[in-house]
């Protein structure tokens, strides 16, 4: 939320922590637009419906889009539409907007119906027993993301933390700040957002984002978001990542964002990019409701799984290591007892319960430390596929759409309303749409399977090995007790 200009060229903001701050006037100018896509913060996580809804845009002045924004801008400001004086009694309060772009809506109907655009990239699909797939790359790219720096602008007067980004098949790096990675992520969802989900970026946090903490947390964010895509396939290799990999120069970054943002192929119209097949088929209803079940189903277990492991987390950093410490702290006043005894072997059971003591005090260290090396990962990944779940919905309801397009067609087309070839053009384009999605699911479960039993596995692999060293503490207390 912003106020107007103080007098001193400077104005007022708070962001979403309720932190007030300054940012330059000059630069910036508050536009009245109405944005769709913007995930509402009172949107529950199983409702996969986004609204469009006004809000007062922080938008420069010298530039004509949103992605534009000014470079002396880098911070998210939290905005809410003043109150008008007068407003009627049926309107509801301004909603809140978090900074995360979502989903976008959209449907293939412009495809459908012909429309053509501009476009040299061509996407391949192959075939096999499970249907349609993507073509993948002999060697799987992989980028990795070192060396935060801290960086200046404006004689100084403004930092910033740019990444180190280094691909495995040239090992020649890039550097990009946050606001980079923000970028491509709106334009990966205008222009794949249709057939394929795209992780969310990690929250641009504001309050102590120049401490080491804070930097080495976001590098970790964005080092799991660009793996994640770096492993896709068809983003890996699309023009607009390998820009954001491989440009160096700032003209050639510059043009090459003005390029992308240009792009047409976008929304419902990626499907023009579509390589032609043969083997193009058409599915039917019942198996884009399975997959719409299995993504629900799916969904509300991931979340469930996070429910529990984040109690689970809870517990083991709270009641359950208190409640190691005390039967520690009863054995070690149980051992000081023994100190008053007038009896000669006092010290033998005095020291062996001492020793007790420590162990249970160890026992709820480590459950204590655990969730750090098996549960953070189980939650991290969960998280990740929660988002990703979240969007296939609107998805398969695009699949939906085309599907009953072409039925529709195949009804007109018997009773003479349209011609054979309208409606071969019509369910030949609804096979592509069937084809590519049927693509993206494959590849997905391909990488939900892999990913959760590499995660479980870790997960196991920590938990054996924390109750290996309980049950190695308590023998050796039980060894304790063995004297005469």
């Amino acid at each position: 939320m912003s106020s107007k200009d103080n007098g001193n060229g400077w104005c007022q903001g708070i962001n979403s922590n309720g932190e007030c701050g300054l940012f330059p006037g000059q630069n910036v100018e508050l536009v009245m637009d109405s944005v769709p896509a913007i995930e509402i913060e009172e949107t529950c996580a199983t409702d996969s419906s986004y609204e469009e809804i006004d809000v007062v845009e922080l938008r420069s002045k010298n530039c004509n889009s949103y992605s534009d924004t000014s470079e002396s801008v880098d911070q998210d400001y939290e905005m809410i539409i003043p109150e008008p004086e007068k407003r009627s009694s049926n309107e509801s309060t301004p909603k809140r907007i978090s900074r995360l772009y979502h989903f976008t809506k959209t449907d293939a109907e412009p495809f459908m119906a012909g429309k053509t655009v501009k476009t040299t990239t061509k996407i391949q699909l192959t075939f096999n027993e499970s249907g349609a797939s993507w073509v993948y790359p002999v060697v799987p790219l992989e980028c990795m993301i070192t060396n935060p720096q801290i960086e200046t602008k404006y004689s100084g007067m403004k930092k910033y933390i740019s990444y180190q980004i280094t691909p495995n098949d040239t090992h020649v790096s890039v550097y990009h700040r946050y606001k980079h990675f923000d970028w491509l992520y709106c334009r990966l969802i205008e222009k794949f957002g249709s057939i394929i989900p795209i992780p969310q970026l990690p929250e641009k946090d504001i309050p102590w984002r120049y401490s080491a903490d804070f930097v080495q947390t976001r590098m970790g964010g964005l080092q799991a978001w660009i793996t994640r895509i770096s492993r896709h396939p068809i983003i890996s290799q699309s023009e607009i990542f390998q820009h954001f990999i491989r440009r160096r120069d700032e003209k050639e970054w510059k043009a090459g964002k003005r390029s992308a943002e240009k792009d047409e192929a976008t929304g419902g119209m990626i499907f023009s990019e579509i390589m032609p097949s043969t083997e193009f088929r058409l599915l039917d209803v019942e198996e884009t409701e399975k997959y719409l079940t299995f993504a629900k189903c799916m969904g509300e277990s991931v979340r469930n799984l996070i429910l529990v492991t984040e109690e689970h987390m809870t517990r083991c950093t709270g009641p359950v290591k208190s409640e190691y410490l005390k039967i520690g702290k009863a054995f070690s006043d149980f051992s000081a007892s023994f100190v008053k005894s007038t009896y000669h072997g006092k010290g033998s059971i005095g020291n062996a319960l001492s020793f007790v003591g420590k162990t249970y005090d160890d026992i709820g260290n480590l459950y204590f430390d655990q969730p750090k090396k098996d549960v953070h990962c189980l939650l991290e990944i969960s998280k990740e596929y929660k988002g990703l779940l979240n969007c296939f919905p609107d998805i398969i309801n695009l699949l939906k759409g085309a599907i009953e397009k072409a039925h529709e067609y195949e009804k007109l087309s018997q009773v003479n309303k349209v011609t054979v070839k309208e409606k071969e053009a019509i369910v030949f384009k609804a096979g592509v749409v069937s084809s590519t999605i049927q693509a993206e699911i494959n590849h997905f479960n391909h990488e939900l399977t892999n990913d959760y039993k590499e995660t479980i596995q870790h997960f196991l692999y920590e938990q054996v090995q924390m109750y290996s060293k309980i049950t190695d503490k308590l023998r050796e207390a039980y060894a304790r007790f063995e004297f005469q």
